[in-house]
């Protein structure tokens, strides 16, 4: 025979190569014979059962050559790991010599190479092979120990990615197994498969006796053994330790016999145990001087109940084995102890329901799960209330107290948590459920949340001891009844800071942030109906303090916190000394106070010669343009550049408010040229902007005004322009960024501070707002063409960053101007408000400048809705209609907010497309008529040459879009809050690459300048008509050279059609405040809920 080494790499993977080369080197090839050519051979293979396989070989010729047909006892049958160590234990008696080196040789070199790889498991795999198989050992509540197949990926940090099971067996004997299985592994592997199979469906092995120890040093030698969890550190031997056999005692007089090691750690029963320490996962043998097999049965030992002391301490005299008798107690009987109920409180993670996709199951996601075990206290021994049993014991020295359990007393405990609508966790529809035992939980979080809030503390006023573990998530605390504000001055300003504060647990804790918390995690509808006035005022709000855990705030209180400060120009706002709080900013008032006393605190002429000005202010004086501006500033942006220049003198800050394409980023770095050139900017001036517009910025601060220094902070190696920042004329960077850089950034000064779509601070508690507050700068401005949006609270926190004190705080301000006006549309105060912020806000609208802008054409585009879609909207109405009025029934109309914001929404759901509706009955309808006619409309517009900007506020219908477009062939671009590189779709869309873009009405709202598009399509209405509006002037800009035309797409007689109406009684309050107006301010009515649910006609 001429069969090489060559011709068993052909017909053998390198993995199997590898395990027979080591079956040889082990001397596992018993009995072998060979026919004196080598054409014939046979032998016994010693694998991982007891008795050897048969192994037979016949070796074959073809043109291609030599090759072996060998047939095996073992579960492959066929040219097998042991088919291949014959052929191999055959090279090395005589074969061909490999690459110049004699047969024996290399087999020894092979047995030395594979005896290095043991040594190094890690270095038995190639680079590319990343996953690893682990082993995770965990004990059973019957003290078995219990090994499940795992398989992860190895992190380039260290460590392993998430460890799914492992059940690939068959694989192992594939002609090509898998990569990831090395030697070692395959050594543990077919130890396991020696033992017990666990009872979960995942691949698992009990280890116990002699082979469950060989089993666990063969798992150790992989170094990949852990303990409970592979996030864990890998098990490591650590050798031998003694242990002697005692005696444990427990309260309630249970003894258990068990090894006790030196030092001490947890026992394994094994044969011999071994010791494991939890801390170190350090773990090795046990040595007691017991036979293992009896030190094993020790290890597993149940607890021996008092009455059966005295009959095994017989039996165990019988033993032939040197093993310590139970100590021997005396019992006295108890009947009068009332035990105390005890409800222990704890929370952990679950596998949720498996997910079944096309017939293949995995794991579902995790949830959280709150149980509570309910336990009774007889003087110090705790029993459950599924523990069976007449008695209780308790050991107290050498005598047993055996006391009578109460069963009134547990009866009616368990009943009361029935009463509470706990039911046993084991009925919980999830995998693990029957785990848990004697637990009870609650259906849902809002049923913790009311437990916990409302009737834990009725438990513990009956006498209940309540405990609860670290991980229990409705662990509530209760703040104090004293509720603190303080007003700080701020170095170096005549601005009061306000702080809020509660004490718990005789920690005082600043509130604003956790009410900021709170605020977040609100519902929208919620966090609105908040903002309205129209919060409950009954019950508790939750919000997370600092440390994790949540506190219950009385909703009256949190609801009225912004009106428990009287208005600013109250006689009840004064502080401890009578004296009235103001800031300078107020000089500009000074002719509507009554009393001039209330300004005795402010000292000096300064604040008196401000007031003076202001009073008889009759006109912004004309100022010259920059010299090295490079552009022509039209009329009304000149007049921009003199008031932005009248508020620098006067110190005073303001908004920039024209509409959106008005140029206000050109009047802005006007200003900042003309400060340089004045010699007044001394320092850097800095802009904060939304990410999209940085390079905006940037490209037109190089267009206009080239001599000013322009350095952009953003990018991950802004840092290292840290220190080099006064070096600039003008600073860029992003909200974003804001709270990353805030150190570096506090650290400088100033001379203007710029907000350019400054609604970005429009949530006084967000993040960026307050570290916007902390910068120092001697002159603040906003640009944005809407200070206000949804609600006068908006407006406030614009003002608050630009003129603090100019509203007052922001309770009195809703106090005095934003209730009356949103709620009791006071003209009076509308008029008032208009005033207060007249002088600190130049807003010129595209109406007042029409001749510098391109026609823009609104057409309304409707259609009906009809078959099954007309329908389903009738279908949701009705439904939803008697939903509404059950629930303002029930609870009244100003609690019901949510309810009714989310009928109203399903209904435009419906509009748009029924398949935005997560419902059965919408997945069974077919028909959209507002796509039908949006498909019909988009073909010929795009032959007519059109470039056409698609918003849509439902990013799931733009998806339904794309689809569309998609099948019609039809480029596009897309633009969603989900799109992290904005620039390249703009940048196509401008470059005239694509035709059609299709963009989030709230992603694509605001920092785009889309000047090449001259249709603008609306597919949905929104409630705010200055959201639409915005979005529209991405494309109706200066620059704009042709006509815009602007489609709104609705269905007609729905829901859509009354937003529509709405949206003009929306639009009457925002020019009321920010300019003229005919009407005061609208929220929704029951009057308008009539109207929105309306059937079709």
């Amino acid at each position: 025979m001429t069969l090489s080494e060559h011709d068993l790499r052909d017909h053998f993977s390198e993995t199997w190569l590898a395990r027979g080369r080591e079956l040889v080197w082990r001397e596992r090839v018993l009995d072998m014979e060979c026919s004196e050519d080598k054409r014939y051979m046979s032998a016994r293979v010693q694998g991982s059962r007891t008795q050897p396989y048969p192994v037979t070989i016949r070796v074959n010729h073809s043109p291609k050559g030599w090759y072996p047909v060998g047939h095996c006892g073992c579960p492959v049958g066929y040219n097998c790991k042991h088919v291949a160590a014959v052929l191999i234990a055959a090279l090395g008696e005589g074969g061909q010599s490999v690459e110049g080196v004699p047969p024996g040789l290399d087999n020894w070199l092979q047995r030395l190479g594979m005896a290095a790889q043991a040594a190094s498991p890690e270095g038995q795999f190639s680079p590319e092979v990343q996953d690893r198989l682990l082993y995770v050992i965990e004990p059973l509540v019957d003290g078995r120990l219990v090994v499940r197949l795992m398989k992860a990926r190895l992190l380039q940090k260290g460590g392993y990615g998430s460890a799914k099971p492992w059940s690939g067996f068959k694989s192992l004997y594939n002609p090509n197994p898998p990569q990831f299985v090395s030697p070692v592994d395959w050594d543990a592997v077919e130890l396991l498969r020696t033992l017990e199979r666990g009872m979960d469906i995942d691949p698992s092995f009990y280890l116990s006796g002699h082979r469950g120890a060989l089993a666990l040093r063969q798992l150790l030698s992989t170094g990949r053994a852990f303990w409970q969890s592979a996030e864990t550190s890998p098990l490591r031997y650590q050798g031998v330790r003694p242990a002697t056999v005692v005696w444990v005692d427990a309260t309630d007089g249970d003894q258990r016999l068990t090894l006790q090691p030196q030092p001490p750690a947890q026992v394994l029963a094994l044969a011999p145990p071994w010791w494991l320490d939890t801390a170190t996962y350090e773990c090795g043998e046990l040595e007691s001087g017991l036979v293992d097999a009896v030190a094993e049965t020790i290890a597993s030992a149940p607890s021996v109940p008092v009455q059966a002391m005295e009959a095994v301490a017989q039996r165990l005299a019988q033993i032939p084995a040197a093993l310590p008798a139970p100590a021997r107690l005396q019992t006295r009987h108890i009947d009068s102890v009332i035990p105390t109920p005890v409800l222990r409180l704890t929370s952990q993670q679950m596998d949720g329901p498996p997910l079944v996709h096309y017939g293949w199951q995995r794991p579902g996601q995790t949830v959280h799960v709150d149980l509570a075990r309910l336990e009774f206290d007889y003087q110090g021994t705790r029993v459950n209330i599924h523990t069976a049993g007449d008695s209780v014991n308790r050991r107290v020295g050498e005598e047993l107290l055996a006391m009578q359990r109460h069963q009134a007393t547990e009866r009616a405990a368990l009943q009361r948590l029935e009463a509470l609508d706990f039911f046993p966790a084991k009925r919980l529809d999830l995998p693990g459920a029957s785990k848990l035992g004697d637990a009870f939980t609650l259906e849902d979080e809002d049923s913790w949340a009311d437990f916990a809030m409302q009737h834990l503390p009725e438990l513990v006023e009956a006498g209940w001891r309540i405990e609860s573990t670290p991980e229990f998530r409705w662990d509530i605390a209760e703040a104090e009844d004293e509720w603190d504000a303080d007003l700080e001055e701020t170095s170096g300003t005549d601005w009061f800071g306000l702080e809020l504060g509660i004490t718990v647990a005789g920690e005082r804790i600043s509130l604003l942030p956790i009410l900021a918390g709170l605020v977040r995690d609100l519902s929208d509808e919620a966090h609105a109906a908040l903002l309205r006035g129209e919060a409950p005022v009954t019950g508790h709000y939750l919000a997370a303090l600092p440390s994790g855990k949540k506190i219950a705030l009385p909703a009256e209180r949190v609801r009225g916190l912004l009106s428990v400060l009287v208005e600013l120009f109250d006689g009840d706002a004064l502080d401890g000394a009578g004296r009235l709080e103001m800031n300078a900013v107020h000089a500009a008032r000074l002719a509507d106070i009554d009393s001039a006393a209330r300004l005795r605190w402010l000292s000096g002429d300064k604040l008196l010669e401000l007031g003076r000005k202001l009073r008889e202010f009759s006109g912004v004086m004309p100022v010259a343009p920059p010299v090295g501006l490079h552009a022509e500033l039209r009329p009304y942006q000149q007049d921009g550049l003199n008031w932005l220049q009248f508020l620098r003198e006067y110190q005073l800050g303001g908004v920039l408010g024209d509409d959106m394409g008005l140029g206000k980023t050109l009047q802005a770095l006007a200003h900042v040229l003309a400060e340089k050139e004045a010699g007044r900017a001394d320092r850097p001036s800095l802009v904060v902007a939304p990410t999209s517009l940085m390079f905006n910025w940037r490209r037109e601060a190089n267009r206009f005004t080239p001599g000013l220094r322009v350095l952009v902070l953003h990018g991950p190696d802004r840092a290292a322009h840290f220190d080099n920042i006064n070096d600039y004329d003008l600073v860029l960077t992003t909200y974003a960024l804001l709270p990353r850089d805030s150190a570096a950034l506090a650290e400088c000064q100033f001379h203007l501070l710029i907000l350019d779509e400054a609604h970005f601070i429009k949530n006084p508690k967000a993040q960026a707002t307050q570290v916007v507050h902390k910068l120092v700068a001697r002159h603040r401005l906003a640009l944005t063409g809407t200070p206000m949006e949804n609600h006068l609270g908006e407006l406030w926190s614009l003002f608050h960053f630009l003129v603090p004190g100019l509203l007052g705080s922001e309770a009195q301000f809703k106090r005095v101007f934003r209730n009356p006006i949103e709620k009791y549309h006071d003209t009076l105060c509308r008029d008032a408000l208009a005033r207060r912020v007249a002088p600190f806000l130049l807003r010129r609208t595209k109406a007042e400048v029409a001749q510098d802008l391109p026609a823009k054409t609104d057409i309304p585009r409707t259609c009906e809705l009809s078959g099954a879609q007309r329908d389903l909207y009738e279908t949701i109405r009705a439904t939803m209609q008697d939903k509404v009025r059950n629930a303002i029934a029930e609870q009244g109309f100003k609690k019901s907010q949510i309810v009714i914001l989310d009928a109203l929404l399903k209904l435009r759901q419906v509009c748009c497309d029924p398949r935005l509706l997560a419902i059965p009955a919408a997945r069974k309808v077919k028909e959209s008529a507002k796509l039908e006619l949006l498909m019909a409309l988009l073909p010929e517009m795009l032959a007519e040459g059109r470039r056409i900007l698609l918003f849509s506020q439902f990013t799931s219908m733009l998806t339904l879009i794309e689809q569309e477009l998609d099948e019609r062939e039809i480029d596009f671009v897309k633009l969603t809050g989900q799109t992290r590189d904005r620039e390249t779709p703009v940048n196509r869309f401008q470059a005239g690459e694509v035709p059609l873009f299709l963009i989030s009405l709230k992603a694509g709202g605001t920092g785009l300048n889309l000047t090449t598009a001259d249709t603008v399509i609306h597919y949905d209405p929104w409630w705010n008509p200055a959201v639409e509006d915005q979005a529209t002037g991405r494309a109706h800009r200066i620059g704009q050279l042709n006509p815009v035309f602007v489609y709104k797409l609705y269905t007609e007689g729905t829901v859509e059609e009354k937003i529509l109406a709405l949206q003009e009684r929306k639009r009457s309050m925002v020019a009321g405040v920010l300019g003229d107006g005919e009407h005061a301010a609208t929220t929704l009515t029951a009057e308008d809920l009539r109207v929105m649910f309306e059937p079709l006609g």
